[in-house]
């Protein structure tokens, strides 16, 4: 017998009783209970199954999706997805008896292999894959030197912004938030003032105020707290809360319930990056609380004094907002069109339509008047994860190419950033990236590219890097970025 062999060591040792156990259990299970589901269930409940097992499994491959250290634009969607729109369609689907029940269920399932399928063709287009985001995770946030350049940068863009702000403020009329606190309890006037200060506003300058409360101000406020936390100058901290406090305050004045939210989530989004994917408990504690705060004393107040105006019934009434009501607008879209109303054919994306003179349909609010018939409102805004508004246009086969596409494009948007320098600016403009593409499930394709985020925070990134880096350059030439891939 050789020196050092035991007949108990290495490949001939004999499988312990938990090894012998759990080999049983899977035998069970693949021999007895597999076969005992798929005989029992209807078939389509069983073909459903096999479609999210097989995202699930292909998700994983392209983007590690249970990694939670390590989460990019596109495990984040559809995460969101599967809460807000797959789990609560078929709960939808079981209830409604209209003929578009299978159309609905086709258009929410084909997500699950439409975006795999465009993360898939980014991968092998563009060289990516799960090892380029685990050296991106791994790399700290690179050290800057920062001037009184920098900041002054900074300051221009926030005047110019708070410009913007104090602009819309003396074009609305009544200022819904003010509204509200002066009159709780008036849940409908004060709706028909968030529709007026924003969406009605008789005013050419509504796209850019959005981008400034989308966008800019919340941009603003985390590349400061970063470069805090980086350099904790006095001036970056004074930065920071000025930023943070015009970002709430404007995006609180209309009463919409997201735009705070989003606010406290990109910070929560830019904080888990900066740290690497590695949160806290106490982060990881007051992330919801903080997400949560101003929609629910917006709930409190406007039911004031009725079943919404108790803790319990705005807490309910956000749960239905948040894990119901986005899945029951994309059914609306998948009765309306074409049943109601025809394909758009493009004419719902407003840029295209005016572009070749066609009528132009404000999709969300006929859909959100066809879901309250008789409401008091004369204008409701119902938007939609982003494959209703493809319904709309294109029907079932855009819904299914827009899924290529969406998936492509948040791969090829996570390649940019993960390849770009891990600085302050890269990571904002990558927290907003994330968020972004996670509102498909509330918002149209187009809206996220443009107004709703992703190109106007990497054109930001760009303009605060590219100013930073000429400006460290020696004779005034020109540095050229770091891919990162390093």
């Amino acid at each position: 017998m050789a020196e050092g062999f035991h007949p108990t060591q290495g490949s001939f040792a004999p499988p312990s009783l938990w090894e012998a156990f759990s080999w049983v259990l899977w035998l069970t299970l693949f021999l007895i209970a597999v076969p005992a589901i798929l005989f029992f269930l209807p078939g389509l409940v069983v073909l459903s199954l096999i479609v999210i097992l097989v995202s699930f499994w292909m998700m994983h491959r392209l983007v590690g999706l249970f990694n939670l250290r390590q989460i990019t634009a596109p495990a984040f969607f559809f995460y969101l997805y599967f809460v807000a729109i797959l789990v609560p369609g078929f709960f939808i689907f079981a209830d409604e008896v209209t003929p578009s029940r299978v159309r609905f269920l086709f258009g929410i399932e084909s997500v699950l292999i439409s975006v795999p399928a465009g993360i898939a063709i980014a991968n092998l287009f563009l060289g990516f894959g799960r090892g380029s985001i685990a050296r991106y995770f791994r790399r700290p946030v690179e050290e800057e030197t920062l001037g009184s350049a920098d900041v002054g940068v900074f300051v221009l863009v926030f005047v110019l912004a708070v410009v913007f702000v104090l602009i819309n403020i003396l074009q609305t009329p009544v200022i819904p938030l003010f509204y509200l606190i002066r009159n709780p309890g008036e849940a409908i006037a004060a709706a028909m003032l968030r529709e007026d200060s924003f969406k009605l506003l008789n005013s050419h300058l509504t796209y850019i105020y959005a981008v400034i409360r989308g966008v800019i101000l919340p941009f603003l406020i985390l590349v400061a707290y970063g470069r805090h936390r980086l350099q904790p100058e006095r001036r970056w901290r004074w930065l920071f809360w000025a930023s943070l406090a015009c970002g709430i305050f404007y995006a609180a004045l209309t009463i919409e319930k997201s735009p705070v939210a989003t606010v406290f989530g990109l910070l929560i989004l830019f904080y888990y990056l900066f740290c690497g994917g590695r949160v806290g408990r106490w982060a990881s504690i007051g992330a919801p609380v903080l997400f949560l705060c101003f929609p629910l004393a917006v709930v409190l107040l406007a039911y004031h004094g009725s079943e919404g105006g108790t803790l319990w019934g705005a807490i309910q009434a956000i749960g239905v907002r948040l894990f119901y009501s986005p899945a029951q607008i994309v059914y609306a879209y998948f009765e309306v069109f074409p049943a109601v109303i025809p394909f758009q054919h493009g004419a719902s994306i407003a840029k295209i339509a005016t572009l070749f003179g066609w009528k132009i349909i404000d999709i969300p609010n006929a859909v959100g008047l066809y879901m309250k018939v008789g409401a008091d409102l004369d204008t409701i805004t119902a938007n939609s994860c982003f494959i209703g508004n493809l319904n709309a246009d294109f029907g079932l086969p855009g819904v299914v190419i827009g899924g290529v596409v969406a998936g492509f494009a948040m791969q090829a948007v996570s390649m940019y950033v993960c390849r770009r320098p891990k600085t302050t600016v890269n990571l904002a403009a990558h927290a907003i990236c994330i968020w972004a593409f996670g509102m498909l499930v509330t918002t149209a394709l187009p809206t996220v590219l443009l107004s709703g985020g992703v190109t106007f925070a990497l054109i930001l990134a760009w303009i605060f890097d590219s100013s930073r880096k000429r400006r460290q350059a020696p004779n005034g030439s020109q540095l050229i970025l770091a891919d990162g891939l390093s």
